[in-house]
């Protein structure tokens, strides 16, 4: 087995943010299915802390990556736990009406989303896992369709890295695996994820409108219930407080007690 090799920073800023970006799939039949995209939000001079903390989540003796599909679900409960120790920006794109053969197009419309959301944000790199040279390509192919069309600043870089060796892109698979299963009714890991990272849900690029969670039982969980003069969003969970803004450049800070963050669904 070889040595990892962590991704390096090009040209090595020393401000801004990167993202980390990962893909899930979810299948509701032959025809029919959603790509998603997730994308940690995290300051660049964060990246070694987020690094350290995902490589704590590996069992003892473990050498193979982490990865959300492998892991019970206490080790889910626990891989949550440390995606919410981030204090991140959790951003969701998806495309859906996916069928089985048309899983890049999918991708290639759901990062679309992504990377207009990621622009806007001001973010300066989007670190993804690589998933070959071809299919890498493909991805810096619409990055540049998107610079020539206009509508994307020169200053958000697009990289691979294997998932093996930069072990911070197992925050993106966290949190690509929890909103997965969120939408197939298991709320309770993404639930998770937020009490210590905000989560932005973006608008479908098919359909338009963001991908709705709902419990399995139906109800609104406790912690969720709609306080007075709060008026509740479409997925039947209530907002939680305001994190601070996109852009602390700012080592991982310690998160106080209780402290929630919300759902945006824009």
């Amino acid at each position: 087995m070889h040595a990892a090799r962590p991704y390096t920073v090009p040209d090595a800023p020393e401000t801004g943010t990167i993202a980390l970006c990962d893909e899930s799939m979810r299948r509701d039949t032959a025809t029919s299915g959603v790509y998603l995209l997730s994308s940690v939000i995290v300051p660049l001079g964060a990246l070694p802390a987020v690094r350290e903390r995902m490589t704590g989540l590996r069992l003892p003796g473990q050498r193979k990556k982490l990865h959300w599909r492998d892991e019970s679900a206490a080790r889910r409960a626990l891989a949550a736990d440390g995606l919410a120790a981030l204090d991140a920006d959790i951003v969701i794109a998806t495309w859906c009406g996916m069928s089985q053969d048309k899983q890049e197009r999918a991708r290639r419309k759901a990062l679309e989303t992504l990377l207009l959301d990621l622009a806007r944000r001001s973010v300066r790199r989007a670190l993804f896992e690589s998933r070959g040279p071809d299919r890498d390509r493909a991805d810096v192919a619409s990055l540049a369709g998107l610079r020539r069309s206009g509508i994307l600043p020169p200053s958000l870089r697009v990289h691979h890295a294997p998932g093996g060796d930069e072990h911070a892109l197992w925050a993106a698979d966290i949190a690509a695996g929890a909103y997965n299963a969120a939408m197939g009714g298991t709320c309770a890991h993404w639930e998770k994820a937020l009490e210590g990272s905000k989560g932005t849900v973006l608008p479908c690029g098919a359909c338009g409108t963001p991908h709705t969670l709902r419990p399995r039982s139906g109800r609104i969980p406790a912690e969720k219930a709609r306080r007075p003069g709060v008026r509740r969003p479409a997925d039947g969970l209530a907002p939680l407080p305001a994190p601070p803004g996109v852009g602390n450049t700012s080592t991982l800070p310690p998160r106080p007690p209780g402290v929630k963050r919300k759902v945006s669904h824009e």
